[in-house]
């Protein structure tokens, strides 16, 4: 599991004030299974510890997370965005479009391109991400 420290650092090498607050939210995304967070779950989630934090203050946060490279936003299907660490290996996700449950699927279809049709063109992020039901959902 990865540790709350090395995430600190990484805000304050890129100058970011670490406030009690970032290092709830950035805490929010360890030791749990659900790797994958929105926005509102992390607000409920450390409202209990800061009252007065606003789900506005959450984004904002995770905005800026984001743009550190530090989370990924990522789009589970639903109406509202999900973020997950970057320090995850690269990896996709099966979505079930019943249940919402995100699978993480350990490889990489872009590896499978033909290096000359992707050579010319500089490719700066991507997503890949499969919708269908669960083992479950399909019962």
């Amino acid at each position: 599991m990865q540790e709350l420290q090395p995430l600190i650092q990484q805000l304050k090498e890129k100058g970011i004030k670490v406030t009690p607050q970032r290092q709830a939210i950035l805490s929010s995304f360890l030791g749990t299974t659900n790797k994958h967070r929105s926005a509102e779950d992390i607000h409920l989630e450390i409202v209990k510890s800061f009252p007065t934090i606003s789900l506005d203050t959450v984004y904002r946060n995770l905005g800026m997370l984001r743009d550190l490279g530090i989370l990924r936003e990522l789009n589970l299907g639903e109406r509202r965005v999900h973020y997950e660490l970057t320090s995850h290996s690269h990896h996709h996700h099966l979505i079930c479009t019943r249940c919402g449950d995100a699978q993480e699927i350990q490889y990489c279809p872009l590896q499978f391109l033909e290096q000359d049709k992707v050579n010319k063109f500089k490719i700066q992020s991507h997503s890949f991400e499969i919708f269908g039901l669960c083992e479950k959902c399909t019962k």
